[in-house]
């Protein structure tokens, strides 16, 4: 994989991203992908942290734009003028024609980390929302005292389960990228030490992130979302996650097992806790 350390890749906020790609310009953003071609491009402006790149527009009409902010200074200023001194010389390009008419843009599904962190979220607020039903049960019906044994368990339980889910999501994603994936190698940016760049099967560069200190890693990503990328680990390292996983997740069940028959014997009999008297 070849890239052009004169034209750097620049980062904005809220994982904004915008690159320098041959004949185009890729912009992506969290839910969002277009590809801008050189064609479509009037000219790129660097205002202090800010890149826009102005579209092309027939006369009189207002050109349409995309703005990237939280940038680094230094690699805005060199990103605009590496552009802008590429632009004369792209062939047929025509700046009075309407740029965004050319603009290829994409709606991006949640990535594998949204869809994980989104299903725990909505499975903790479950057993949390029925630890607070079960909560007024024991009131009404049994001894509000059950309730401190009951609301440490719930949420010892909860964080538990959330752990174990979490540890095993790992383990399975890298386990199942690692017999389905694609291997590759990644190349680490020049300008920007521990960012590593490689290409998808539909030409994108895409980055992951480490600090291995080498000039290349191995990467596997996923062939139907190359975006969902991983660096193997030591067989080692990822028995010991599935470990982790495991006993979390025995001890989540085991502490939401205890709570729900805390509830169960208060609720038929509040005095079944109270002990000899």
């Amino acid at each position: 994989m070849t890239t052009t350390p004169s034209i750097p890749v620049v980062q904005g906020a809220k994982k904004t991203s915008l690159q320098f790609d041959g004949d185009a310009l890729l912009l992506s953003r969290p839910h969002e992908e277009a590809r801008i071609p050189l064609a479509a491009v009037g000219r790129v402006l660097a205002e202090g942290r800010s890149v826009t790149v102005e579209l092309t527009a027939p006369a009189g009409a207002v050109p349409s734009a995309h703005r990237i902010d939280g940038t680094s200074e230094a690699a805005a200023t060199m990103f605009a003028a590496a552009v802008n001194a590429a632009l004369p010389e792209v062939a047929g390009r025509d700046t009075t024609a309407d740029g965004a008419g050319l603009v290829e843009a994409r709606t991006l599904s949640p990535n594998w980390r949204a869809r994980k962190l989104r299903t725990i979220k909505r499975g903790s607020y479950a057993l949390l929302g029925a630890l607070a039903v079960a909560g007024v049960l024991v009131c009404v019906l049994g001894d509000p005292f059950v309730l401190i044994p009951l609301a440490f368990g719930g949420v010892v339980g909860t964080a538990a389960l959330a752990a174990g889910a979490n540890a095993f999501a790992n383990w399975y994603r890298e386990w199942r990228l690692l017999r389905h994936g694609v291997t590759t190698f990644a190349a680490e940016d020049p300008q920007e030490p521990g960012r590593y760049l490689y290409v998808d099967p539909a030409g994108l560069i895409r980055h992951v992130f480490t600090w291995s200190g080498n000039m290349g890693v191995k990467i596997v990503y996923d062939p139907r979302d190359p975006g969902n990328v991983v660096l193997p680990r030591a067989a080692l390292l990822r028995r010991g996650e599935f470990c982790a996983g495991l006993f979390l997740v025995l001890l989540g069940l085991g502490a939401h097992a205890s709570a729900i028959a805390t509830v169960v014997l208060t609720i038929l009999d509040p005095t079944a806790l109270d002990g000899p008297a």
